[in-house]
């Protein structure tokens, strides 16, 4: 990094901190209270870490000893070293850039994102909550309807067995083909009730709760079709289920709320002003007005005494 290049980062860095330090007691100016005025003669205090000062409070050779292109040692102009081919940066003549201050922090925004990620977590722990009810609740169906094929099957393979054992009895003979057909009919109705409890399943493993609630009442509609009356313990579960649905919906709407009230306050930065730098001349201003060597000179100073009191 040659002196020239050194020297504008070092001014730049300079500037930076200079203008932040005006923005601070912008901003701190802009937040005083009605009927609390600032009080005038406290100066603004600039904050900045050992690291900027390690940068800052480098050493700056003078003029007389660092290295000066195109001029030997006793100031006569020498020919310029062949870089042909060699990689070059254009540098612009003038640098600007803004000095801006992320507003979101004196407006609530830091306890507004905490409140959404707390409504967040509640929502995802209700939605949980009625998934697992839903899924709870189908299952007592199911196993309600398996009961119920169970019981036709078992009576169509006993009326098969005593029809078998007397060819001409005609009674019997009817009351087994009854009992098959019974057996079967109850087979459908348990692969429907399967189809839904499946159904069930997937939707609280996609966290999709309107879609397990929809399964669960179809698991257990489809168990009733085939003659199955729920317990007190499977209508409990599908109370709970309805309940816990009706929860994640309130947790969710919730987490909505908090979520557009913290996009309310997201991205709004004041813009202090504007550091300008000319290269060539090196002058710089902040909003028009001349940063000067005195005030490089301050923070140098105070970067000084810092790096000193840290020994």
């Amino acid at each position: 990094m040659n002196s020239r290049t050194l020297d504008l980062y070092v001014r730049l860095l300079a500037a930076t901190m200079v203008a932040v330090a005006l923005s601070v007691g912008a901003v701190a100016e802009a937040q005083t209270p009605v009927g609390k005025p600032a009080a005038e003669d406290a100066p603004p205090v600039v904050r900045i870490t050992r690291q900027d000062c390690q940068r800052v409070v480098r050493h700056r050779p003078s003029a007389d000893v660092a290295y000066q292109p195109g001029v030997d040692v006793r100031g006569n102009p020498v020919v310029a070293a062949d870089t042909a081919g060699s990689f070059t940066i254009p540098l612009p003549d003038v640098f600007e850039f803004n000095i801006t201050k992320d507003l979101s922090a004196y407006l609530g925004g830091a306890d507004d994102q905490l409140a959404a990620q707390k409504a967040a977590a509640i929502a995802a722990e209700r939605s949980v909550a009625a998934t697992d009810a839903a899924v709870a609740s189908a299952a007592k169906s199911l196993s309600g309807a398996q009961t119920n094929y169970d019981n036709a099957a078992a009576a169509a393979t006993a009326a098969q067995t005593a029809a078998d054992a007397a060819p001409n009895d005609a009674a019997l003979a009817s009351a087994a083909a009854t009992a098959q057909a019974t057996a079967a009919t109850a087979k459908s109705g348990l692969a429907t009730t399967q189809t839904a409890y499946d159904a069930t399943q997937s939707a609280a493993t996609s966290d999709n709760v309107t879609s397990a609630l929809a399964g669960e009442k179809a698991t257990l509609a489809a168990a009733e079709n085939l003659g199955y009356t729920p317990d007190a313990a499977a209508t409990t579960a599908s109370s709970t289920a309805a309940q816990a649905a009706a929860d994640a919906a309130a947790a969710d709407t919730a987490a909505l709320a908090a979520t557009e009230t913290v996009a309310k306050s997201a991205d709004m930065t004041l813009n202090v002003g504007t550091v300008r730098f000319n290269i060539n001349t090196g002058e710089m201003t902040f909003n028009g007005k001349p940063l000067t060597d005195a005030s490089e000179a301050e923070l140098a100073a105070q970067c000084n005494a810092m790096m000193q009191g840290a020994r």
